[in-house]
């Protein structure tokens, strides 16, 4: 039986962290979102929804957040598939970004 310390949600979460990850760095080909980082993945209970926080403040070069904020947006579709395609889950969660800003 699987632990009761974490709901399902939460291993859910750790398990979208990982597979965006993978898609952001390896399958997308956008520069706008090039060098960025997937920090937390936030699920709602019932698994319909996803907040997606990420950094760009690993990034070498300066790059302008709306332009982020636009190549994150027009990726989100073909992220959503890959996640659909790569996890065995019932239904796909809907994804949203959110981005952390270090100043």
């Amino acid at each position: 039986m699987p632990s009761q310390d974490f709901k399902r949600s939460d291993r859910i979460a750790d398990l979208l962290k990982v597979e965006i990850s993978q898609v952001l760095s390896q399958e997308v080909k956008d520069p706008r979102v090039q060098g960025i980082t997937v920090l937390n993945v936030m699920l709602t209970p019932d698994m319909k929804k996803a907040d997606i926080l990420i950094s760009q403040s690993n990034s070498f070069s300066e790059v302008n957040l709306d332009e982020v904020k636009q190549g994150l947006e027009k990726a989100k579709g073909f992220i959503r598939k890959k996640l659909s395609q790569n996890l065995n889950l019932r239904r796909t969660p809907e994804i949203f970004f959110k981005i952390e800003e270090f100043f």
